[in-house]
């Protein structure tokens, strides 16, 4: 069945051109000339996407997003010839999937429309999952509801989309990318800062530290991967054997014996086994012993540690609301920096509006620190309020480097060959200044 497109906008030359553009690819095309008429069109139709214009009299594209998304789940496009980045951060916080800018061309509006189909079927055919329940960790998809050994957790939209969307995908390993698309949509599916920074939060929320089973795993290089915690085996019922079968297993293993007492002891896997063992026990102590020589020593790699201290604030002025403030990091360890990355991601909360703002601050002046030195990185981050006088702000921050302490490769928290990126975090409560 012909997939239906749904294309709301004033200009009947923008919905002409989509549909010349989209009708020879099999879609059936619809059209709406204003917000009021799209939304009616919504609801009887029931269309596989939406493609909806920014700026429309009466009731804008934003305002008709809001709207849409509480009807259903549809993926929506928004076409917008703005280009500031705090347009496109408010489309997604009312609900749009993805952005295109006006002018567009042929083949990155149809990328754009079939990679948010493919990921609405994806969604559907795990649609079947309910939620997730082990008896120590419960999610209720519909409510939203998440509980660890009976006390409800207190997860953000975003960070329970993210979890939910890993649960609907059991232990398969899901890149980078692909998360950071799904939960945030395509203009994030580079920030892989930001998705390092929700797992990390996920994580805490799950109190994995504390557990001995980790229900998020990282898949090095390749993405992350949801572990069910593992069912209670049942127990095996034990086979009734009969007399006459008795003795033939008391034969067969009076004939092991006489096999195993028969081998010679050069043939013999345990005795080759001890011997490794022991010649490797001994190679371990001269090692030890003469390793102050230069052709025995290897050299250690050292790790760095980090201490750190933020100054934020926020401000207003004529057309712009934020925050600024400046980081300083220290490098109190024995080794210089490694991949060191620093995260800013602001976090919104009012009776409305829950949502997360997040940018890179920029090292290039001074990416790397050697062991006892510091540096203050200033930021600045600008974003639409929310409306409500009782709105909280918080800035949280991780600092990210690959040699830090507390990871060491092959430890409990970080499996595998390769260190784990991540260092400290700071979240610092802040409001802004009132008009």
């Amino acid at each position: 069945m012909a997939e239906k497109i749904l294309v709301i906008d004033d200009d009947p030359n923008v919905a002409e051109l989509v549909k010349l553009i989209l009708k020879p690819r099999g879609f059936l095309i619809y059209y709406a000339v204003d917000g009021q008429e799209g939304l009616k069109q919504a609801y009887e139709l029931q269309p596989d996407l939406i493609i909806l214009d920014v700026m429309m009299p009466a009731q804008d594209g934003y305002e008709v997003c809001a709207r849409l998304r509480e009807l259903s789940d549809v993926p929506i496009v928004m076409l917008t010839a703005k280009s500031q980045s705090s347009d496109v951060t408010r489309g997604f916080a009312v609900g749009a999937d993805d952005y295109v800018k006006k002018p567009f061309s042929n083949d990155e509006l149809v990328s754009r429309i079939e990679s948010l189909l493919r990921r609405k079927k994806s969604t559907d055919a795990s649609a079947n999952i309910t939620g997730y329940s082990d008896g120590i960790l419960e999610v209720e998809f519909a409510s939203q509801k998440v509980t660890l050994q009976g006390e409800e957790l207190a997860l953000t939209p975003t960070e329970f989309k993210l979890l939910a969307y890993l649960i609907r995908h059991p232990q398969k390993t899901l890149s980078t990318r692909t998360l950071l698309t799904e939960v945030w949509g395509n203009a994030y599916s580079h920030d892989k800062a930001l998705l390092s920074l929700y797992i990390h939060q996920v994580r805490q929320k799950l109190k994995e530290e504390e557990s001995e089973h980790s229900y998020i795993k990282t898949h090095w290089g390749q993405g992350y991967w949801f572990n069910p915690l593992p069912q209670t085996q049942k127990s095996t019922p034990v086979p009734v054997v009969t007399e006459q079968e008795k003795v033939v297993i008391e034969q067969e293993n009076e004939e092991k014996k006489e096999q195993k007492t028969s081998t010679p002891f050069y043939e013999n896997k345990l005795v080759w086994v001890a011997l490794g063992a022991f010649i490797g026990l001994i190679a371990y102590i001269l090692f030890q012993q003469y390793s102050s020589f230069p052709f025995l020593s290897i050299p250690n790699e050292g790790h760095t540690t980090i201490e750190a201290y933020m100054t934020v604030e926020g401000f207003r002025e004529t057309d712009v609301v934020g925050v600024r403030g400046q980081i300083c990091v220290k490098n109190t360890g024995q080794s210089p920096t490694e991949n060191l990355s620093i995260v800013n991601t602001v976090q919104i909360n009012s009776q409305s509006t829950a949502k997360n703002i997040s940018s890179t601050v920029d090292l290039s002046k001074n990416p790397v620190l050697g062991p006892g030195t510091s540096n203050c990185y200033p930021f600045e981050m600008t974003f639409d309020p929310a409306l409500e006088q009782d709105a909280q702000y918080r800035t949280t921050t991780v600092i990210t480097i690959t040699n830090h302490t507390g990871l060491i490769a092959g430890s409990k928290y970080c499996p595998g060959t390769q260190p784990c990126p991540f260092g400290p975090e700071i979240t610092t409560e802040l409001f802004l200044p009132k008009q």
